[in-house]
């Protein structure tokens, strides 16, 4: 996992309060993935989060830690292959 791939995976865990694991943070590849991920672990703690709200607060991150265009981002987006991520 890059540089790039790291920072953008921190800046999610902040931006929404959870934390990966080095395991899961290892299989993510495509931005549903993350997307996915937020959801699902937001769920364990007990809370009901709109996945459509979710991925409205996460495209942003991912432009702007990746420096993508918006239009670029989208749920199969692979991170490294299509958005660059080192």
């Amino acid at each position: 996992m890059g540089l790039q791939t790291v920072e953008l995976i921190m800046a999610v865990e902040e931006a929404f309060a959870v934390e990966f694991s080095d395991a899961i943070a290892e299989k993510l590849s495509t931005v549903e993935d993350i997307h996915g991920t937020i959801v699902e672990l937001l769920r364990t703690r007990g809370l009901n989060p709109d996945p459509a709200e979710v991925w409205e607060k996460l495209k942003p991150i991912v432009v702007e830690q990746l420096g993508v265009r918006p239009e670029e981002v989208f749920p199969s987006a692979r991170i490294v292959e299509d958005l660059g991520a080192n």
